[in-house]
């Protein structure tokens, strides 16, 4: 028995809600587009795709049709949206929608399994009516591209758009797609670029293509959408799913967060840090974690400040590191060095052990360095901070110049330091690297996002 037979003999179709029994296992959930005929695809409650053997299926129980609310999940097709425009409302507030491509605009191709940045911008927002119902949406696509072919350059171009947008359109806030590989890199970069920034700007991504009935997209836009036209938060933010089921979303710090999983839906976790806000997906509830957020101010305004040392690397310390991988940055000319070392801030220093002659020239080398160029240690342990006052290898560190940097993760400590050496002087680097500017560094790292599973 093919698909089409099966849908037939049990009276089912697209967008039902079913229960579909096989001989051994009970499926629930809501029957999607299928690209061939021998399988059935659901999309289950948890938020992702089974697809069942049509010949394996003994019963289909139809309990009920998608709702409206789900929608925005399903793939394009289904949908209606096709040529729809977006709508404007009297008394909404306008939210702009800036897109740099990634997988949240991406499509698939059915015949590779490759997915590439591909779905027009007003397309992507048609097919969400919920946007519409929240707010006056804008939207402008600024790129297509992945987040991992991203520079320097492009963050001090999406900055600059944003600034255009805030000035032309004047929105309640301003949501980015971005895809997620590297979101946690671009949304330090913002924080620390718009400088006095009186709206909130949420990144936004996907770890599914917008047009696969798992995908996450519809509903972190959604939530999103909402956060915004209700909050009175300011400052850059991201928005995910909080776990891998269809329930929540949290807005996450700007600088310290992270994508934790290559596939999870729920892949971004605070570092150091609790989530801002939570927003319930099927009740739109919003319910904010943290009491010191920054807040609107008036006479608050927007300071661009978007440019970046070039010459500023990122080093992961390992066993058996060289002292020449350290020298080619001092002979490279290299202005910052953020050293991702190992614990509380380490580096293989020593020489009291046997056969460790060698890491006398590593101290050598970094000091050397240090003289050049400002030195920044984080960790690669993500929780926790810097102490490099406990042990003699991060006392050594230290008087060879190295500079703590607290708490802050190292991808937040590298694009800061690329951004201070770009708009201060190497002595205000130096002195501002360990101050918090953007909520960066806490005075107390919270560690409830640790969980150990």
């Amino acid at each position: 028995m093919n698909l089409d037979e099966l849908k037939e003999k049990f009276s089912v179709k697209e967008l039902d809600e079913v229960k579909v029994f096989t001989e051994n296992e009970e499926f629930i959930g809501t029957i999607l587009p299928s690209t061939g005929k021998k399988a059935l695809t659901i999309k289950m409650k948890s938020g992702y795709n089974i697809g069942i053997l049509a010949e394996s299926v003994i019963k289909i129980e139809k309990t009920g049709e998608t709702e409206k609310k789900v929608f925005g999940n399903l793939p394009f097709s289904q949908k209606g949206g096709e040529g729809k425009k977006i709508m404007k409302i009297d008394g909404l507030p306008t939210i702009s929608i800036l897109n740099t491509g990634g997988t949240i605009a991406s499509r698939v191709d059915y015949r590779t399994g490759a997915v590439s940045p591909a779905i027009e911008q007003e397309k992507l927002i048609t097919n969400i009516p919920e946007l519409m119902e929240t707010a006056n949406i804008e939207t402008k696509m600024i790129s297509e591209m992945f987040s991992e072919d991203m520079n320097f350059t492009h963050y001090k171009k999406i900055a600059e758009e944003i600034e255009n947008e805030i000035k032309e359109k004047k929105p309640k806030g301003i949501i980015l797609g971005h895809g997620t590989d590297t979101m946690h890199y671009t949304s330090a970069a913002l924080s620390f670029m718009l400088e006095g920034i009186n709206i909130p700007v949420i990144l936004v991504g996907s770890q599914r293509s917008s047009d696969r009935g798992s995908s996450d997209a519809a509903m972190n836009l959604i939530c999103a959408t909402e956060f915004i036209s209700k909050t009175d938060f300011v400052g850059v933010g991201i928005c995910m799913h909080e776990s891998s089921a269809d329930d929540n979303c949290v807005i996450l710090s700007g600088t310290k967060s992270r994508k934790m999983h290559s596939s999870r839906r729920d892949t971004f976790k605070p570092i150091n840090d609790v989530p801002i806000a939570r927003i319930n997906f099927e009740t739109r509830k919003i319910d904010y974690l943290k009491e010191n957020y920054s807040k609107k101010e008036e006479n608050k305004h927007l300071i661009l400040k978007t440019e970046m040392e070039e010459k500023t690397a990122l080093i992961k310390i390992h066993p058996n590191i060289s002292s020449e991988e350290i020298e080619f940055y001092e002979k490279q000319n290299y202005k910052g060095i953020v050293l991702e070392g190992t614990g509380l801030g380490h580096a293989p220093v020593g020489s009291k052990g046997k056969n460790t002659e060698k890491n006398k020239k590593n101290l050598e080398a970094i000091k050397k360095l240090s003289e050049k160029a400002v030195v920044v240690m984080a960790s690669q342990a993500f929780y926790g901070r810097i102490n490099m006052n406990v042990y003699s290898t991060g006392k050594d560190l230290l008087t060879a110049g190295v500079i703590p940097a607290e708490d802050m993760t190292p991808e937040t400590a590298f694009i800061k330091l690329a951004w201070l050496l770009g708009n201060y002087s190497e002595e205000e680097t130096k002195r501002l690297i360990g101050k918090n500017l953007r909520g960066e560094i806490t005075e107390r790292s919270d560690i409830r996002g640790f969980e150990t599973e």
